[in-house]
């Protein structure tokens, strides 16, 4: 339903974060993970968000990336997980060191994850190990395009275009290319849109 927020950082907790979007502000629980890579206060960005909605409450959860929005909508699918579960398990290992601990069977670092005891750590190796591999094709890809933009914004950086304008501006161009695009295309692409 509210698939992405895309607003200024107005208030940053452990795990809970408001973006203010046109003077609507959000509350929206995050990932200790999440929330150390967030930028300033004052700063825009955008989430990737899921809402859920129980009885008595509607809360929305948000993600930087869309291997960890990915990972949690598998999580809360097993049964006895739910979305404050999810969180937890999400602040405490990451997307990739999970996949990896699945991939692997390894019960012994599940169960060192707070919030993931024996039964817990055998419900997830049932349910998750296929997705495992699906979800780690899917963060393969995301990495690649992450180094490219990584690099593609050092070099607006560079050429004198910094911080989120940086950003925006490589953003742009990725959408606007076709995948197999060469980083030169990208910073040229990215240039059009400073």
């Amino acid at each position: 339903m509210i698939e992405e927020i895309q607003g200024v950082l107005s208030q940053k907790q452990a795990t809970f974060v408001i973006i203010n979007c046109n003077g609507i502000g959000y509350g929206i629980q995050v990932s200790a993970r999440t929330s150390e890579v967030l930028p300033d206060l004052g700063t825009e960005l955008k989430l990737l968000t899921k809402l859920v909605v129980r009885e008595d409450s509607m809360t929305l959860y948000g993600f930087m990336d869309a291997i960890e929005k990915e990972l949690f909508l598998n999580l809360i699918e097993v049964s006895g997980i739910g979305p404050k579960t999810a969180q937890r398990i999400l602040s405490g290992v990451s997307p990739n060191d999970f996949l990896s601990y699945i991939a692997l069977e390894d019960k012994n670092s599940l169960n060192k994850i707070k919030g993931i005891g024996k039964k817990t750590a055998e419900l997830l190796l049932i349910n998750l190990k296929d997705k495992a591999l699906k979800l780690a094709s899917i963060n393969e890809e995301n990495s690649i395009v992450s180094t490219v933009a990584e690099e593609a914004i050092a070099a607006l950086n560079a050429l004198g275009v910094k911080g989120h304008s940086a950003q925006k501006a490589v953003e742009k161009a990725i959408k606007a290319l076709p995948k197999d695009s060469s980083i030169s295309q990208i910073i040229t692409e990215s240039l059009k849109h400073t």
